[in-house]
């Protein structure tokens, strides 16, 4: 990679952001495109969000991915919230377009796209998601765009943007018996004593042979993959999410299609 005075750049926000793949797989989209652009993670603490995204506004920056914790806040920053981003109430991609913010939520296509990646269908499937967080929000958005039958959200607090069943074993077999597809959107999976817990008690012998079972962590297989894996199931994790949800982004801030293969390749290298 060669930088000079004509090179563009984009970031990711986050706090902390030191972990993200991020940077390797746009660096390699951008390096396979033929741009003069890098791509570069900036820690940003909440309160310095707002400087950031003028100071990514005055500089003309291609645009920014966006994680935890300012997926939030970093709406109120925006000119304008595209379709998705307003319906989810979080924005993980700002496109820099003519002086103006505009927010995108590339996660909840990202996630479509990648269970469509993966062999599953979405239309007319019978969905469960565990959690109801932010993830959740746009997990769900995703599903009920592309045709889902049904969607069941099982959380241990109530939901505030939509009903929720409260998380028991009884409720979660009850979901899982006539499930298509079940979403961990928890942050379980980051904390390995707590998963442990987690995965014991969940009802995995009332899923249909056929439902598929997925997760939105990417650095590791979670357990609840693994079990339901070797019970026949049909799983996938965040690692493609990951990719499709940059190929959205990268789409926005050049035009161009991405070039998915080589995100993916540099996501695992």
């Amino acid at each position: 990679m060669t930088i000079g005075g004509a090179t563009r750049f984009a970031v990711v926000l986050g706090h902390p952001v030191a972990h993200s793949r991020s940077p390797a797989m746009m660096n390699a989209a951008f390096a396979a495109a033929g741009l003069d652009a890098v791509f570069l993670a900036l820690d940003v603490a909440p309160a310095e969000l707002p400087a950031c995204v003028a100071g990514l506004r005055a500089m003309g920056a291609l645009g920014a991915s966006v994680t935890v914790p300012h997926k939030h806040a970093v709406a109120a920053l925006c000119d304008e919230l595209a379709p998705a981003a307003a319906a989810i109430g979080a924005v993980n991609c700002l496109q820099l377009a003519g002086g103006r913010v505009i927010g995108h939520n590339t996660d909840s296509p990202g996630f479509t796209d990648a269970l469509a990646a993966a062999g599953g269908e979405v239309r007319g499937a019978r969905c469960v998601l565990l959690g109801g967080g932010g993830a959740a929000r746009a997990v769900a958005h995703g599903l009920e765009a592309s045709g889902a039958a049904r969607l069941t959200i099982v959380a241990r607090s109530a939901c505030t943007w939509r009903a929720s069943v409260p998380w028991s074993v009884a409720n979660l077999a009850a979901a899982f018996a006539s499930a298509d597809l079940v979403v961990d959107c928890t942050s379980v999976a980051l904390d390995p004593g707590a998963e442990q817990g987690m995965v014991a008690a969940l009802p995995l012998a009332a899923l249909p042979a056929a439902a598929w079972v997925g997760s939105l962590v990417y650095h590791r297989t979670p357990l609840l993959l693994a079990r339901a894996a070797a019970a026949g199931h049909r799983t996938f994790d965040g690692a493609e999410m990951l990719v499709r949800q940059g190929a959205h982004a990268f789409r926005l801030w050049t035009g161009a299609d991405a070039p998915v293969d080589v995100m993916r390749r540099a996501l695992r290298g």
